[in-house]
């Protein structure tokens, strides 16, 4: 079962180290990329739902309902790897300071894992990674996210993160 858009946003940030867990307060705008409450303290406009919310199957403000809709769709693939949002849970994920100060390349992918999925990666995980960090060309340009901010980008859009058994 995937998890609801909520529970997704608030594990992403909690993954990433950023999940503001103050008690009360303003509601706070969830669209922003920047915001960083629980998704609980977010602000709902009844008039103006925001695409976002209509794509993760958010449940209507206006009526009640037992159970909420559960769909697939592209849009929601292509925000997970599109939006500023996830990219700053990427990027905060691996500039966490217990995830660069690891000494090489194997026990960072470690802690990434133990992070992402409360987990030591198995000899296969590793492999994959590796060859994923291998795989990131270092061209003339700077790349828009580095290969270790990629490679924490795949792990909080694995099914493994996302999804409850």
């Amino acid at each position: 079962q995937r998890l609801d858009f909520e529970a997704m946003r608030d594990t992403l940030l909690a993954v990433a180290g950023r999940l503001d867990l103050t008690e009360g307060g303003r509601a706070v705008d969830m669209t922003d990329a920047a915001a960083t409450r629980r998704t609980v303290y977010g602000f709902v406009e009844r008039q103006n739902l925001p695409g976002l919310f209509r794509t993760f199957d958010f449940a209507s403000p206006d009526t009640t309902s037992s159970q909420r809709f559960s769909t697939t769709v592209p849009q929601q693939a292509l925000y997970m790897m599109n939006s500023p949002f996830v990219v700053r849970q990427a990027q905060a994920l691996a500039a966490r300071p217990d995830v660069q100060s690891q000494p090489g390349d194997e026990p960072r992918i470690q802690r990434l894992h133990q992070l992402a999925f409360q987990r030591n990666p198995d000899a296969e995980d590793l492999r994959l990674a590796r060859a994923f960090l291998a795989g990131q060309a270092t061209g003339a340009e700077k790349p828009a996210l580095s290969a270790w901010e990629k490679y924490a980008q795949v792990l909080l859009l694995a099914n493994e993160l996302l999804f409850v058994d």
